[in-house]
């Protein structure tokens, strides 16, 4: 058995550069990718971000000083014995109201830090409040995760471990706190409810259609001592995030990242 080749005729075309293919200059037109479509303008999208750019003041304002108010000054002297006595004195005052303090207005943050309150009575209310229902930290130690439900017996009673309030609200009022705003013919509500021992608790809001959403968290706030002096340690760095934005009042220091807060001793 023989093995062999064929022997293929030589090519005696010479190769012109000017037929040699380009890579710039490709047989076929490659087709240009087609423009990602616009996406449309989502209304959560855009609340998100109305939300990071509203001061404390236009999204909690209205529940701060109504409802979250009123509800500390019924549960103050079962917080802080005693402290009902000036708490009266205060209602009974012609134009009192709450003060209402953002702690971080203007810095695009998707956590409302805020307080209301005082600074003459000495009592303030200290809250904490995220678009959405989760809030996933840092928080500080007071955000108490407190059930929603049941409510019940009503009255204040000072054996009690946990107070709750319900009241009517305008779904003006509580549209802020909210992702998806209330219609104007919503019955819309409010429940406030306490831990007597930590001194913090939770606000909810009904929106109209009778399931509760978790809206902030709070504390409140009556130091023992409320002098006209501040801490003499201050401390730079928040222990709770790591942030360096301390605001001192009398008798306490809060983060106005997180909402930690500092006791005077």
């Amino acid at each position: 058995m023989r093995y062999g080749h064929r022997k293929e005729p030589r090519n005696t075309h010479r190769e012109d550069p000017r037929e040699r293919q380009s890579w710039f200059e490709p047989r076929a037109r490659i087709p240009a990718p087609r423009r990602r479509p616009q996406l449309p303008d989502r209304p959560q999208q855009r609340r998100v971000s109305e939300w990071a750019a509203a001061r404390c003041d236009e999204i909690a304002g209205d529940v701060a000083r109504g409802g979250l108010w009123r509800f500390t000054e019924v549960v103050a002297d079962v917080l802080y014995p005693g402290v009902g006595v000036a708490v009266a004195a205060a209602q009974r005052a012609t134009k009192w109201g709450p003060e209402l303090v953002g702690l971080n207005d203007e810095r695009g943050s998707d956590v409302k830090i805020g307080l209301v309150g005082s600074e003459q009575l000495g009592l303030w209310t200290i809250f904490r409040t995220r678009l959405g229902q989760s809030d996933p930290g840092p928080r500080p130690a007071w955000c108490t995760e407190l059930p929603i439900g049941p409510v019940g017996a009503e009255g204040v009673r000072r054996e009690s471990t946990i107070i709750s309030g319900i009241e009517d609200a305008k779904p003006a009022d509580v549209a802020g706190l909210l992702l998806t705003p209330p219609t104007a013919a919503a019955g819309t509500r409010l429940l406030a409810r306490v831990d007597v021992r930590l001194r913090s608790g939770v606000l909810a809001v009904d929106p109209g259609d009778g399931r509760w959403q978790r809206r902030m968290f709070f504390t409140v706030v009556f130091p023992p001592s409320r002098g006209n002096t501040h801490h003499e340690h201050y401390r730079v760095v928040c222990p709770a995030c790591g942030g360096r934005r301390l605001a001192q009042f009398r008798g306490f220091d809060v983060c106005s990242d997180c909402g930690w807060l500092d006791h005077q001793t």
